[in-house]
């Protein structure tokens, strides 16, 4: 309940009365301002007879007022009528309150322009909260006389200072204009390319972890960790709206070469892409290039794992370079064969020997690798689909070798197996033409799996992969010599060769030096049988000991005559016990067929 205290008004004159105070007094004599007007100034003065009022309408209502007024200065009788008279008189004591502060709120804001100091101890809480302090002042204008003059430069200066204004808003407009368009200009030309690449079949995504950002997939989803991951670039724009492919920092395009060696020199090389400015490449050349790069360096690590299990093949490292023997040539230098990665940055990695006797079988061997590593792709992902081995202990997922040097050398095996074949039956040729013997050869080639059923590029490189087969015939007119060879890693070393003859006997060897020694026999027991067909009654061969035998006959004579070949020396004769004729490749060679020769020894007589 509010406290209320009531005294006497002071009969003494207070000279230093506040302003709060006398607003009090006026609110308590006359009420609140609201109901002071221009009629009640009239009546009171009347009242006090300085002024007669005149009749109006407004006596009526002046009657109704003095009524009201007697029944307000009525005594309560009872005692709600004492309790109603009391909430009255506090409800008009808080309004008077109100109007009071609010009043010296805004005196003192007012002050407070002036002499902060000591006004603003006036102001309340509430005021200080909403409003600073210093944000109202007055001023006294007087009026100053008009210049025509200057209203002239008034007005000719806030004309330009409003040109002025609307210049730079018209170059801030045009200004964002151009800025616009060149935004618009350098958008629609980075999604194009964008738009440009996924129509090609690229996968363009967000980069995971890096808001905003774009990127491509062009790695293998079979590839191992480190490689799948490197298998995303983002798509940058440059100022001018271009893609520009982030690979990351340090990384540089890279490119597997096969070099061919025979001694120092190099016979052969693959080839390597070659970059041109950044500039002249279209994006989607650039996420080739790229995507080349990351399955080469894929592929010369699983290089590199394999060589250090198939060191007893011939495979070591030197240097950076994964080396391994090929085989020997025709004029028996060992080739060696070499696998690089090389950066397509230098200039020198890239430039072209140009035209090497080589460079097609180095070319083949590149290819070779990378369609193998392609198909350990295949492998993985098939791998994947199965259903998972029970997990235990004992289990391991190491990741296993992927087969690619091995199924290299082993063709390149088998392919100097087949020039080495090929070289002896050409010394073979040449010696038997020189004796003119009637006979026919077959070149030994490689006999490719039938590919007809193959309908896709797993069936062609499983097919592939199968043991390398190839033979070669020689013919000497009824007598025929099959020379066949086989060349596989999976359950041997080396190429695996085998005789079969006329006579229906087989021969197997794993030597080449064996293969000739046994190819000589054959051969010189196939011109021993070929001579004793024709040599007449009475005489018989021995194609074991490559001898033709003739007992005494009706004529008296007898004679033995043998047969010798020997393809590596280039060396084929018959001879009897007293003469002997011999045909030679190189220096000299008989001049008379193997019929004259014959003829002229089984004339001798013993």
């Amino acid at each position: 309940m509010a406290a209320l205290s009531l005294k006497p008004w002071s009969r003494a004159s207070n000279d230093t009365s506040t302003l709060k105070d006398i607003l009090g007094r006026v609110h308590l004599e006359r009420g609140h301002f609201r109901d002071i007007t221009e009629a009640s100034l009239q009546e009171e003065l009347a009242n006090d007879g300085a002024l007669e009022l005149s009749s109006s309408s407004d006596d009526e209502a002046a009657d109704e007022d003095e009524e009201k007024q007697e029944a307000g200065n009525a005594k309560p009788k009872t005692r709600e009528d004492l309790w109603k008279a009391r909430a009255e008189m506090l409800q008009h004591l808080d309004a008077a309150h109100n109007d009071v502060m609010i009043a010296l709120d805004f005196t003192s804001l007012l002050l407070t322009k002036e002499a902060p100091k000591v006004a603003a101890p006036t102001v309340s809480q509430g005021l200080k909260q909403e409003v600073p302090l210093g944000t109202l002042g007055t001023d006294i204008w007087h009026r100053m006389p008009v210049d025509k003059v200057r209203e002239v430069q008034d007005e000719a200066i806030s004309t330009n200072v409003r040109m002025e204004a609307l210049q730079k808003s018209a170059g801030s407009l045009l200004a964002a204009a151009e800025r616009l368009e060149g935004n618009v200009r350098r958008e629609t030309r980075y999604w194009g390319e964008l738009l440009g690449v996924t129509e090609k079949g690229w996968n363009v995504c967000r980069l995971p972890g890096q808001r905003g950002r774009l990127g491509v997939t062009f790695g293998f989803g079979e590839s191992v960790g480190e490689f799948a991951r490197r298998g995303v670039a983002a798509l940058n724009a440059d100022a001018e709206g271009a893609v520009v492919l982030e690979r990351g920092i340090g990384t540089k395009t890279r490119g597997l070469r096969v070099e061919i060696r025979c001694g120092q020199e190099v016979v052969g090389s693959s080839r390597l892409p070659r970059l041109v400015g950044e500039d002249d490449l279209t994006l989607e050349t650039r996420i080739r290039h790229a995507r080349d790069s990351l399955f080469d360096e894929e592929l010369y690590h699983e290089l590199v794992r394999e060589s250090r299990s198939a060191t007893s093949l011939g495979v070591s490292m030197k240097g950076s370079s994964i080396c391994f023997h090929s085989g020997a040539d025709d004029d028996g230098d060992r080739a060696e064969v070499s696998f690089d990665l090389v950066s397509l940055d230098d200039s020198d990695n890239v430039s072209a020997k140009g035209g090497l006797e080589q460079d097609s079988v180095a070319q083949a061997i590149a290819l070779a690798s990378r369609l193998l590593l392609t198909q350990a792709h295949r492998d993985r992902l098939r791998k994947r689909a199965e259903v998972p081995l029970p997990i235990s202990e004992n289990r391991k997922d190491d990741q296993p070798l992927l087969p690619i040097l091995k199924p290299i050398i082993a063709f390149l095996m088998h392919q100097t197996a087949i020039d080495q074949c090929n070289t002896y039956l050409k010394r073979l040729d040449k010696l038997l033409s020189k004796a003119n013997l009637e006979y026919q050869w077959e070149k030994a080639h490689v006999n490719l799996p039938a590919l007809s059923d193959a309908k896709c590029a797993e069936a062609v490189i499983r097919a592939l992969m199968q043991p390398w087969k190839s033979d070669s015939l020689l013919s000497i007119e009824n007598h025929k010599i099959a020379i066949n060879m086989e060349t596989s890693l999976a359950y041997g070393f080396g190429t695996n060769w085998s005789l079969t003859t006329h006579n229906g006997g087989c021969l197997r060897v794993n030597d080449i030096d064996e293969l000739r020694g046994a190819v000589d026999r054959s051969v010189a027991g196939a011109i021993a049988g070929t001579i004793r067909e024709k040599a007449g009654e009475g005489w018989t061969s021995n194609e074991r000991e490559l001898l033709l035998r003739r007992g005494r006959g009706e004529d008296g004579k007898q004679g033995k005559v043998w047969v010798s070949l020997s393809g590596d020396m280039g060396l084929l004769s018959i001879a009897s016990m007293t003469k002997k004729v011999s045909w030679s490749t190189e220096g000299e060679s008989s001049e008379m067929s193997l019929a004259e020769a014959w003829s002229d020894i089984v004339d001798v007589k013993p």
